[in-house]
């Protein structure tokens, strides 16, 4: 099942409406930073989806951690069981885990790749991920 752009770029655009909660930062506020939105529902716990997270945050922590502190890197958790989040669901027609990583109008999504890699290579889904973080950094900001 192949999910379009449009969809996509519809439900980021959703998400510049809504509020999430434990995020200082309106997603679509910040166009020239990388986002990376993990969609979760916290009432069907996913041990994919756990792995999932913990290898972003990982990478994140590791690869990272000065792009993170300066906001370059946003990392947005939603849990599709919040009020919060069913907003969100609602406006976006969102039902099921997945990641996506964004920056400005180009979006990539990584929800099935990434779910197959963590599964069976979790040093692959963070190359992955971090080839696409680094493909929509700047250049001057890649780290070297």
């Amino acid at each position: 099942m192949t999910i379009s752009f449009f969809y996509y770029a519809l439900l980021l655009y959703h998400l510049s409406f809504g509020d999430i909660e434990g995020i200082d930062k309106t997603p679509l506020t910040h166009l020239t930073d990388v986002q990376i939105y993990y969609f979760y529902d916290s009432r069907l716990p996913s041990e994919m989806g756990q792995q999932i997270m913990f290898l972003t945050e990982n990478l994140l922590s590791k690869q990272y951690q000065q792009l993170v502190a300066d906001g370059d890197i946003i990392l947005y958790k939603v849990d599709l069981a919040t009020p919060t989040g069913q907003k969100l669901a609602n406006k976006c027609d969102v039902v099921l885990n997945g990641l996506v990583v964004s920056r400005g109008h180009r979006v990539v999504d990584l929800t099935q790749k990434g779910y197959q890699l963590a599964r069976s290579n979790p040093k692959g889904f963070q190359e992955t991920l971090a080839y696409e973080i680094n493909r929509l950094l700047p250049k001057r900001k890649r780290p070297k």
